[in-house]
């Protein structure tokens, strides 16, 4: 599935591509798209095929992902992916350290049922976080309507 983000002058746009041709697309507004830039980060590294992306690949929409009712019973790894997203996006950000990332993921995962929480390293946080920093790097440097493709 192609992933395409495109960056608008106040609106950016988030459009995904399966390989059938069919395609789902949202306007992200104004918000820089570190947090689906981390799902793909996330999802890719640990090879989660149900989260937001895989579900997207599955052929669930963007707008069906953001339907409170449709969350709520998307299974653990969804949420696995959801609590790996944030905390990426947190050492990206600085508010929390590297060293922090398996502590926090196994913190919350406990409070979702059926959560198996998969066996990474402090290298694998290290090269998730490098990947991530680079993608958002790369998403700075685009010009207006401009495009960031990733490959899922």
């Amino acid at each position: 599935m192609e992933i395409i983000i495109t960056k608008g002058k106040n609106r950016n746009t988030l459009t995904c591509k399966r390989k059938d041709g069919t395609l789902t697309s949202v306007n992200l507004g104004p918000d820089i798209p570190n947090h689906d830039i981390a799902h793909y980060v996330v999802e890719k590294e640990f090879k989660l095929e149900n989260g937001f992306y895989g579900k997207i690949k599955s052929g669930m929409t963007i707008e069906e992902l953001s339907d409170k009712e449709i969350i709520r019973n998307l299974g653990s790894e969804t949420w696995l992916s959801e609590i790996m997203t944030r905390n990426l996006q947190s050492i990206g950000s600085g508010a929390a350290k590297t060293e922090q990332f398996i502590e926090l993921i196994n913190w919350e995962a406990q409070n979702f049922s059926g959560i198996r929480v998969p066996n990474m390293s402090l290298t694998d946080i290290e090269n998730m976080k490098s990947e991530f920093d680079k993608l958002c790097e790369k998403w700075n440097l685009i010009p207006e309507n401009g495009e960031l493709k990733l490959i899922f």
